[in-house]
Parts: C-alpha cells; structure tokens; sequence
C-alpha cells in the first residue's frame, strides 16, 4: 500500500505540488474566520429560574416560590442537579443538565415546566423568568457611564440613560444576550400617603391605587370619515412626564365627599424619588500623573454573552458602536469601558504565538546543525506551518474555538510535527549521500528511501492519535478543558503524516535533482563516536544496564506518591477579585462608605491601576448578593511596573494583611473568571465546598461554624469562610388572633398594611417612548422609620372604630436567616476555602480527617466535599482506566506493524522509561500531579513508543539482510541516532518556550510542558541504551 502511495506520489510530484499551494491558500482564507477565546467555556449545561417577590423575607420565599420551582424540575429528563438560593426578596433556581444536553433544548424543557410553577406561587407574590442564556465566562465587557461635574447629571439620569439608551444600542449586537445595569438610582414617581389623613377621609392605600390606574389610559377607537379623509381616532390620557406628570397625579380625583372632590394631593406627597435599592458601584482610579480620584459611586453596565458566541467578535461589535453610543448620549456624559475579556484573549494567545515561534527558531537550529543542508531543513519545515494551517483551517471549518488549549495543543505537537518528516528527510539525504547510489537517479533514491520508512512514519503517527483517543473519554470540566487540545493536536499529526508521506517525497525529487553532497556534522561526530563507544560497552555490561535502569524506576515508584495533586493549575488573568463581607445586618449605605475606603488603600499599592467596588445585586439575572456583599475588581497593571511583588499570590498576602485594618470584614481574593467557574460548578466562589446539609437552619449554622474552626487549623487552607446565614435584622410583625377578632379584623387587614403601607405597591407606569417609570404608593418615610412608628399606625375596623397596629399585632425586632441554599431539595450551608501553598489532594485528605474525628453530627445530617475537588477526583478514576486502554491500543497497533509479542513488549518498555523523567521534573520544578500534567504524560507515551518503533524497526531491518545479530543491533542503533536525537531535540526544544513562558495562561501549559521535557530526556537516554541491550538478550534466547 505505502509502495503505491509513494510511487504514485513521485509520478504525479506537480500534481501536489498544485495541491499544496491550494491548501496553503484555503488556510490563509479559513484562519481569520478562527473563533478566539481565553479559555475554553467549561459551563455546565444549565438554566436559571429567577423570580422577584418584593419584599418578602428569605424563608417565605423559599416556601412558597423556590420549592413549587424546584419540585416541578426534578420531572424533566436528563436533569442531574437543582441547587436554589432564596433571599429576602429574591429566589433563584439552577436547573443543570448533563452534558450533551442542547441548552436551546434545555431552556425550552424549563420553560414549559414553569408554566405549571406558575400556579403553584400564590397569586401576587413573583412572576419566575428564565435568566439570561449565558455562561460562566459570558460577563465579557464592562463599561461606566460618566458624567462631567458640570453636566449636572446625576446618578438617576445616568441610569435613565444606560437603561433607556445605551441597553437598546448594545442588545443587537451579534451574541449579546443582556446587559444588567449596576449602581446609580432607578427612577419612580412617589406618593408618599399620610395614613391619619386617610382615615380622615374613610380612604384606603387601595382607593387611591385604583383612582391613579382610572387616570391613566391611553385607548383607541378605530377610524371615522370626513369628506374624503378618515380620521384615526385615538383617546390619550396617560400622565405627562416630569414635573407636568407629577402635578397631574396630584390633581388627581379620588372620591367625592359632600360635593367636595377628594384629591391625591389631599392625602399624599407626590414626588420623584429612586427605587427600593439592591446595589451600588463605586469606583477608585489614577490621574494622568498616577495620583489617586475618587469617582464616588457611578453607573455601569455588564455586557452578557451568549453561549457559543464568538467572544473576540462580540467584543469588536460592542467597541464599533462606542462612538454611536456616545454621540447618542447627551453633552458631558461619556462611555468608557474598563473591563473586557479581550485584552486576556490577546494575551492568552500571545502567550501561544510566542512559544510557538521560539520553537521554530529552536527546531531550525536543530536541523540546521543535523541535517548541514537548508534544502533538507527547509523540507522538514515546512511541514510545521502546513499542518498548523491545515488544523486551524479544519476547526474555523468545524465552528471550535482557539483558546489556550487548543492552541496549547498545537504548542505541544509542534515538536512532534516534524518526527515524519525529519525520518523521511534524514533516510531519503543517507540514501543520496551512499557512495554506491551515485550513479542511480535521485528519483529512484527517492522512492527507494520513501519506501523504506513510509510504514513506520505512517504507524508512528497513527500511535500518536491513538494516544491522544482516551482524551475523549473525559466528561464534565476536564472534557471541556482537555478535548480542544486533543482535537487539534490530532489535526495537526493527521496533517503532519500526510506533508510527511506526500509532500516531502514529491518536493525531494524536485529539490535534490542535482543529488547531494554529504557533509560531515561537526556536532554530530563526536556524539556519533562516544555513542559506539558507548553502546559497545553497554552490550557487553548488560545487567548493569539493566540494573541502573530498574533503580531510576524505583526511583520514580517512590517520588509518585510524593508529589502532590491538584485539579488544575491557575490561569493568571491579570485582574484581581477580592470579596468582602461585612456583618449580616450592615445597610447599603455602610457599604457604599465602607468600599471608597479599602479602594484608597488598594490603590496605595502601585501595581494597582483601578479598583471597582460592586455592592450587592444589579437587576435580576445577576450574582444575587446580599448588600453587604462588596465585590472589587481591581485593575493591575502590567508586570514590567510591579515593585512591592513578583507574584499575583505575593501581592495579594500584602493586601490582606494592609486590609486587615479593618475589623470584623471577611475578605476572599481570587479572579473574575475563576471565580465565575468556581461558582457554576459547585454554587460556591470558592476551590473547595465542604457542604453540609440538614434541615433545621439553626443545626446547620451551629455544626457549620464548627467545620470553619476546624478546617481554619489545616495548613494549606486559606480564606476559610462559612456563608452567612443568619443574623440579618428583621422588624417582625406578629399578630396577636385574639385581639383581630375581638375587633372583627383579620390577619389579611393587619398584612395589606405591612405588605402595600409599609413595602408600597405599584399603580402603574408613566410611559415616554421607550422609557417607563413606575407609579409608587407607599406610606410616607415618617410614619415607617422605627418599630414604635409602625406599632402606631392605625387600622379601621368594620364597626368604624379605630384601632393601633400595636393593638394587634406585636411589633419587635429578632434576628433571622438572611437567605437559604439548597442542593437537590436539601437545605445546605457552606464552608468554603482556598487552597495555598500545597496540593488539593493532601489538604481533602487533612480536613476529612479532621471532620471525621472530632465533629459530632445529628442523624440526618451529612457533609460533602465539591468545587474543583470533585472534578479532580473524576478525573482521576477515568484516567485509571483510560491510561491502560491507550496502552493496550498502542500494543495491539504494534503488534499489526511487528506481528511479534516479544517485539511489541521490547517497545513497550520505552513507556515506563519515559515516565521516570516526567515523575523526576515534576518533583524537582515542584509542580503537582495535574489533569494538564496528567495529559503530558499521555502525550510522553506516544513519543516514547515512536523511539522505540524506529530503533526496532531499523534493527529489524538489518536482520533481513542477512547481519548477524550483535551487528545488526549494533549498526541499527548507530544508524538511527540522528533521527533519535533529531526527534528528541526538536520535540524537546519546541516545548522549551513553554517551560520559561510567563505569560498569560503559561500555567496551565507549563506542567505539560515539563512532563515531556523530562520524559523525553530520559526515554532518549535509555532509549539509546536499554532497547538495544534488550534486543539482544530476546534475540539470544
């Protein structure tokens, strides 16, 4: 088969030649449609159901809105998990699904099972709506609205104009899904009702609500003719906007009492005023000079991708349309954008770009110094960019990202790249050079050498796929992390194989048609001569070479057990995340005060360009936060600028111990992106989740600060925190039964004015083009700001007869839940932790340990360990399975290719050799068994097994022609040397960028990095030695 291929090659040489040109230009064509990310989007399929009930605390809404939700969830097919969070005024529900799950599918699953939640929620309490279609990495771009101070613009106009302007501007653009507007005030038109006056005027909240709605009504009444026209005929009584609007509502009639007409204004304060507010954003900054300004609070807007959109597009979209916006905008109000995923992407794939060039450098060097011919080098060469284009160009085709991993991939590949070719170059070169071959056509030499390694280069390549198949087994995470890597490696090889098959013989011919001149290798002489040396004395000493060979592997055995795990290393993102909580019970204002604080010591850092201050929630589909949540991004700038640290981790332990200042605040640093993935994948912003559940919320909170004392004890562990759940304020308002029916009231009447007095009610909109404001009733700020107010207020009872709501009902402030999570129908508290300084793996081990020996639980109460801790657990057991299947694969491969056990074995031995380096790097560059390391030493047994097919099989070789056996090993050995050490060389030299690289996303690649590395310096070595040892010893038997 190899035979024809080559002949046929050789024979049609213009034909590829044609060909090659094609599909240099389909790459150049294809690249640029390449869909950029940082990161692959390792979210799980999921969907959120959120639902806003004003006012409500957390327990009722976890009974009458989450529950109805989740219950109605667990009938859809493919569902693996329903966590909830319900809070004072808010439930959200996530539905995920398994992987594989279409999540167009899954939204429409969730919003046909909603329709049935629906009438489970008592009527008036909260309508449940889908969340946006995003995913974790979906918060891709950030930007501020900012006003000049003499613009006199405040923080209501801002938001008007992000809402109103800005939002409808940003929606169309292609894989945008939202916007959610954070910080500034949303605008309401207020009447601020005076409770005696009503009772004055034997007037209810609800008449008045009802008289503004009767007021309010724009109709239609179809069309009349006159003459030869027709008149559309409209009614328009809707209420004017601003000032007009105001004056309109008060005049606005109620009821009429002895021919006296009862006014809106007779019992109310109408006024503009801001909606009940859920969070606020402040921001800290440099001037021109680096000195630091406080911008106070400001409005932003946090643009949400859709999941599969084309994040690099996304973001050009939204920066084609800032100088649209800002010419839409008023005078003195400007967009700015401060965040956007886009500079991390250019980064990340800088960071690849770099490595790759470096290695190209590297590998020309290599050859050049092997080969001593640029005809011969640049034929081997060539096949790197090819096959790079040729991968690229089938996943623009495919619709994959380019993202860290999967330009990693190729990153790793490309010393593996040039393996078939430099073994067809280097025989089709010795063949030309041969003394005896001189008077023969390069042509034939051509063939004849092309012939004679076609079928090892072919199985060589096809070993390295078949090791890169396991890969596909991964599921969750790992799967989303690693399958891109493996997809383009496995595109680039296929590539490779076929410049190496095709390309290389076709273009030899028309290269060497005036035959070669065979130069010498200064390098190489010497290295050639200690080698013979070298394996001589080997072949005579062979159970000393066997010997050093089983001590380097017990060697290995030992430094496995030491070296620690962890699921992935950090990517660096260049952006810092630090959480802070405040006490359960602090108020928006205190945080908002609070925040402007710790920006001005962050800033004092000069790493520091921006700090950003997110306090509690923006609209509905955002992180729910409580208000005493701050969460601030700050901005670093670039690394050459540092001064007081070398490391993120460095900086981050000086700004905690600045921080600590501060009293009686919990502070948590990570990045924005992990911090999203952290959350989507364990409900938790934090690496490790130790959940426990129960049922009884006080248990949970007493066992749960247990727990955080312990795991605080475990070395490695860092900011342990248990999640707040009690100890928000409430004001309770308690009926006393006996008293409401000695008056003839009802619990409903003492409740209408808790709910519609005191929280207020909406009597519709005021509506301007796209705007809409609502109209808002609520009982005046004097007569509902203290408890003693409140016991005060008076209720009318069927009789006529007034009475106090202390009367009734006892008014008193307790201390309850600030919100309730639940896993799966469970309820659940958390104590989340980082881990620094050590391993995962060990840190588990330790707080499981602990848990298990001093804490005491009550029956029905169990603890759990999740966040990336799962994940790597799962992805050590498939990788126990999966490691072996690749092995016996690569077994069954060889053995087609030898049709010879003992042969097959003899290869298979490289594989434990290779590892030995691998282990020994790890453990010296202090590095920790990864998933990234993990994949490295998958790769490393590919690479093993080749140098252990081409010595076979040149030593194979000899034996056919009639060698005896010793010589044969012996010539097979030394002739294969350039190729071995070519192959090595440049597999190792193209990862060595890799290894040194600090930039962006370098942490993920760097243990894979230094897995074959070392790998490959020891399976060289005894490659060199122990195979031929071997062969000898089976020969002899």
């Amino acid at each position: 088969m190899f035979n024809l291929l080559i002949e046929s090659v050789i024979k049609n040489r213009f034909i590829v030649l044609l060909a090659l040109l094609a599909a240099i230009a389909l790459g150049a064509l294809m690249v640029p449609k390449l869909n950029l990310d940082a990161f692959p989007d390792v979210t799980n399929v999921q969907v959120a159901v959120n639902t806003e009930a004003p006012g409500l605390g957390a327990e009722e809404v976890e009974q009458l809105i989450t529950y109805p939700i989740e219950a109605v969830m667990y009938a859809l097919p493919d569902v693996e998990q329903v966590r909830s969070i319900s809070k004072t005024g808010l439930s959200g529900v996530t539905v995920v699904f398994k992987e594989g799950v279409d999540i167009y599918f899954a939204r429409q699953l969730v919003f046909e099972r909603l329709q049935s939640a629906k009438e489970l929620i008592p009527n008036g309490l909260g309508m449940p709506t889908m969340g946006p279609n995003t995913s974790g990495l979906g918060q891709v771009y950030q930007y501020l609205l900012e006003a000049k101070p003499d613009a006199d613009i405040d923080s209501m106009a801002l938001r008007s104009l992000n809402d109103w302007v800005v939002k409808l501007l940003l929606l169309p653009i292609d894989g945008v899904t939202d916007i959610l507007s954070f910080g500034g005030e949303v605008k309401q038109y207020h009447v601020n009702l005076n409770p005696n006056k009503l009772l004055a005027y034997n007037l209810s909240q609800q008449d008045v609500s009802n008289a503004l709605q009767a007021n309010n009504r724009n109709v239609g009444g179809w069309y009349m003719n006159r003459g030869q026209e027709q008149l559309v005929i409209r009614g328009t009584g809707w209420f004017s906007t601003g000032d007009k609007g105001l004056s309109e509502i008060a005049q606005t009639p109620i009821k009429t009492i002895d021919g006296t007409v009862i006014k809106v204004t007779d019992v109310a304060d109408v006024q503009l005023g801001s909606e009940i507010r859920q969070g606020a954003v402040t921001l800290s900054t440099r001037d021109e000079n680096g000195d630091v300004v406080n911008r106070g609070e400001v409005v932003t807007g946090v643009v949400l991708k859709r999941i599969g959109a084309n994040t690099k597009q996304t973001i050009d979209g939204i920066n084609e349309r800032i100088t649209m916006i800002n010419r839409a905008l008023p005078e003195g109000v400007k967009f700015t954008p401060i965040y956007n995923q886009a500079a991390l992407i250019s980064h990340a794939v800088q960071t690849v770009i770099d490595a790759l060039l470096l290695a190209f450098v590297f590998i020309i060097i290599v050859l050049a110094l092997f080969l001593l011919d640029l005809r011969a080098t640049f034929l081997v060469l060539l096949s790197i960019p090819i096959s790079i284009g040729l991968a690229l160009s089938i996943m623009a085709w495919l619709g994959l990202s380019a993202n860290l991993m999967s330009l990693g991939g190729i990153a790793v590949a490309i010393g593996m790249l040039v393996d078939g070719s430099v073994v067809m170059v280097e025989n089709i070169f010795r063949h030309l050079g041969l003394k005896h071959n001189q008077g023969k056509s390069s042509r034939e030499l051509v063939a004849v050498a092309a012939k004679e390694v076609a079928r090892p280069v072919f199985f060589a390549s096809l070993i390295i796929l078949t090791v890169f198949l396991p890969l596909f087994s991964f599921e969750g995470v790992e799967a989303k992390l690693f399958q891109p890597m493996a997809v383009s490696i496995m595109l680039a090889i296929v590539s490779a194989m076929i410049v190496a098959l095709v390309v290389v013989p076709a273009l030899s011919v028309y290269l060497f048609a005036k035959g070669v001149t065979v130069k010498h290798s200064k390098l190489l002489q010497p290295i050639e001569k200690l080698y013979q040396r070298a394996l001589r004395q080997a072949l005579q000493a062979k159970r000393l070479v066997l010997a050093i060979a089983a001590l380097l592997l017990v060697t290995a055995a030992i430094l496995l057990p030491r070296l620690g795990t962890e699921f992935v290393p950090e990517l660096e993102e260049g952006t810092i995340n630090l959480r802070v909580t405040l006490a359960p019970s602090a108020s928006l204002e205190t945080a908002i005060s609070v925040a402007p604080k710790l920006e001005a010591m962050l800033l004092e850092f000069a790493e520091v360009d921006y700090a950003l201050s997110r306090i509690g929630r923006a609209e509905v589909g955002g992180d729910p936060e409580p208000v005493n949540n701050i969460e601030i991004y700050i901005g670093l700038k670039s690394r050459e600028q540092w001064i007081n640290a070398k490391t993120r981790v460095e900086l981050q332990q000086l700004m905690e111990e600045k921080l600590e200042q501060f009293p009686g605040l919990l502070f948590n640093f990570s990045q924005p992106i992990a911090t999203r993935v952290d959350e989507l994948l364990s409900g938790v912003k934090a690496q490790l989740a130790i959940k426990l559940f129960g049922s009884d919320l006080a248990v949970l909170s007493e066992k749960g600060q247990q727990i955080e004392q312990l795991v605080k004890q475990i070395p490695g562990a860092k900011d342990v925190a248990m999640e707040q759940m009690g100890g928000e304020a409430q004001l309770i308002v308690k009926p006393n039964r006996l008293a409401l029916s000695r008056f003839g009231l009802s619990v409903t009447d003492l409740m209408e004015v808790v709910q519609h007095g005191i929280g207020g009610q909406s009597a519709g909109q005021i509506i301007n083009a796209n705007e809409r404001y609502d109209i808002y009733v609520r009982i005046a700020e004097n007569y509902r700001q203290n408890p003693r107010v409140i016991a005060d207020l008076r209720l009318q009872t069927p009789s006529g007869a007034i009475v106090r709501v202390g009367d009734v009902a006892q008014v008193a402030i307790e201390s309850g839940a600030s919100q309730v999570r639940r896993d799966d129908v469970q309820r659940r508290v958390v104590v989340q932790a980082n881990v620094q300084g050590r391993d995962m793996g060990s840190v588990v081990a330790d707080i499981r340990a602990i848990i298990e020996d001093k804490l005491q639980l009550p029956s029905g109460y169990s603890v759990a360990i999740g966040g990336q801790f799962e994940n790597q657990q799962r992805a050590q057991q498939r990788l126990m399975i999966v490691v072996p299947a690749a092995l016996l694969l690569i077994a069954l491969l060889l053995y087609f290719a030898f049709g010879n056990v003992s042969q097959v074995l003899l290869i298979l031995v490289n594989v434990p050799l290779a590892v030995i380096g691998g282990i020994v790097a790890l453990f010296v560059s202090g590095q920790y068994l990864s998933v990234p390391s993990s994949v490295g030493f998958i790769t490393l047994f590919g690479v093993a097994v080749l140098n252990g097919v081409v010595m076979v099989e040149s030593i194979n070789h000899r034996l056919k022609g009639k060698d005896e056996v010793d010589d044969a090993v012996f010539d097979g050995a030394t002739s294969r040397l350039r190729p071995v050490l070519m192959t090595a060389l440049t597999s190792m030299l193209g990862l060595i960028p890799m290894l040194l690289s600090t930039g962006m996303g370098a942490e993920i690649q760097k243990p894979l990095a230094t897995v074959i590395v070392g790998g490959l310096v020891s399976a060289t070595f005894l490659t060199l030695f122990v195979l031929p040892v071997l062969y000898k010893s089976m020969s002899n038997k």
